[in-house]
């Protein structure tokens, strides 16, 4: 990273700067991260923190080396990273308002949004070692965000309970567990990312621990996932070789508890309805209680949402599906789901495509070719869609989608969005030369 330097008198603050740079709005709690320099407390990140902020001058450049063109989507600017390849991002919406804050994953590409503020993003981060579900965190080996590397972000930490005060954040701090998750939730902070880690937490078995099964042997990795999602599938055999002699198979089975993960999930999808993993677990649990009608109600709303918001590895539904392909769909096809409206079905066939490079080649043309008859609005989010639902092939088809939702977001009056994009294009040129 370049030497941090003041912003000049003449060029105005850096949330002038930013604003002027990416055609947006910042929100208070951004112009206050980059106007009072918080972000200098950002200067190195310790365990799995989130504690390495890019300077302001490096963002306003015309190709931050911050954004991962095509990998990342085209509405993120990266802001924190906990120097292991993730990022936490501000994403700017189609009013061209920017606060939300999401946690894009290097590992595969997955996001989740951490807050509609930067405090509360860093708050989650601030506490997360101490939620459910914590130990099922991305490629994160249990207890590596442990109270000593939080506290070496005391300044970060207490920036952003200021910032929350209105909310009593402070008041959180002794809690922990659920009755910690709970608070949150009750108090709108990082509700998303809390709900999802409850749901991890519900389907959690400690009866079934990951290494002793692993220590079996097992031939069908797919097959092991599935029964670690949904234990009912688990083979009896495995399940009497890990757990006690006196602990019978319901024991092990009552421990996860399916009817609070819906609950959490349906409380995701009232304000975060674009995150396929709530669509995901609603969809199972009603399917496996014999309620097929809704079970393919939710899963339909699945497919509306990226690949990329299913969360497949963390909340184990990726041992039902194939490289490269929604959960969602592949249930409906188990379901035998026919779609009667023509764009639904030919969507859907395109989703059903064996090969995985095929399958996202035939969604960004499906997508494409929508887009090119729409209206601005909703050109723009269908060229959205034709490069991050499934994810483009091949990788060079992202320089013409950058640049196709560059136009459509600005013939929508969406100023922000189609800055940003043209910042991802010129990154996209940089690195890979196209």
């Amino acid at each position: 990273m370049q030497q941090p330097t003041q912003p000049s008198a003449a060029s105005g603050s850096w949330t002038d700067q930013i604003q002027a740079r990416f055609r947006c709005v910042l929100s208070d709690d951004l112009s206050r991260w980059f106007d009072d320099e918080i972000w200098r407390s950002a200067d190195g990140s310790v365990g799995n923190r989130f504690a390495s902020a890019i300077p302001p001058q490096e963002l306003i450049d015309e190709a931050p080396t911050a954004i991962w063109p095509a990998l990342m989507p085209c509405d993120f600017l990266p802001i924190l990273t906990n120097t292991m390849g993730d990022w936490l991002c501000v994403r700017i919406a189609a009013d061209n308002s920017a606060g939300q804050i999401v946690h894009w994953y290097h590992g595969g590409g997955d996001w989740i949004p951490w807050g509609d503020s930067l405090a509360e993003a860093i708050y989650f981060d601030h506490v997360r070692h101490k939620l459910p579900g914590s130990r099922r965190d991305h490629a994160i080996s249990a207890g590596s965000a442990s109270d000593e590397s939080d506290r070496s972000c005391h300044r970060l930490n207490q920036w952003a309970i200021t910032r929350l005060e209105h909310r009593s954040a402070s008041e959180l701090e002794p809690l922990s567990g659920l009755e910690l998750a709970g608070e949150m939730i009750e108090r709108h902070i990082s509700q998303a990312a809390v709900l999802c880690q409850m749901v991890i937490d519900a389907l959690e078995n400690p009866l079934l621990s990951d290494d002793a099964l692993r220590g079996l042997d097992i031939d069908d990795p797919e097959q092991l996932q599935r029964g670690l999602f949904d234990n009912r599938l688990m083979d009896e055999d495995w399940i009497d070789k890990v757990v006690a002699a006196n602990v019978s198979r319901q024991q092990v089975l009552d421990q996860q508890d399916w009817e609070a993960a819906m609950r959490y999930c349906r409380r995701a999808i009232e304000f975060a309805p674009e995150l396929g993993w709530a669509w995901d677990v609603l969809g199972y649990g009603e399917e496996q209680s014999g309620n097929r009608a809704a079970a393919i109600d939710h899963y339909r709303s699945g497919l509306n949402c990226s690949i990329f918001t299913d969360q497949t590895v963390r909340v184990r539904t990726h041992g039902f599906c194939g490289e490269g392909q929604k959960f969602s769909a592949a249930r409906l096809m188990t379901l035998g789901y026919e779609p009667c409206d023509s764009v639904e079905q030919g969507y859907f066939e395109s989703l059903c495509v064996p090969s995985a490079s095929d399958r996202r080649d035939r969604v960004r043309e499906h997508f494409a070719a929508l887009a090119q008859q729409a209206p601005p609005a909703q050109a723009h989010e269908l060229w959205v869609r034709a490069g991050w639902d499934l994810g483009a092939e091949p990788m060079l088809a992202f320089a013409e989608l950058l640049e196709q939702i560059a136009v459509a977001a600005d013939a929508a009056g969406r100023t922000g969005q189609s800055e940003l994009a043209r910042t991802h294009r010129n990154c996209f040129r940089d690195r890979y030369g196209i």
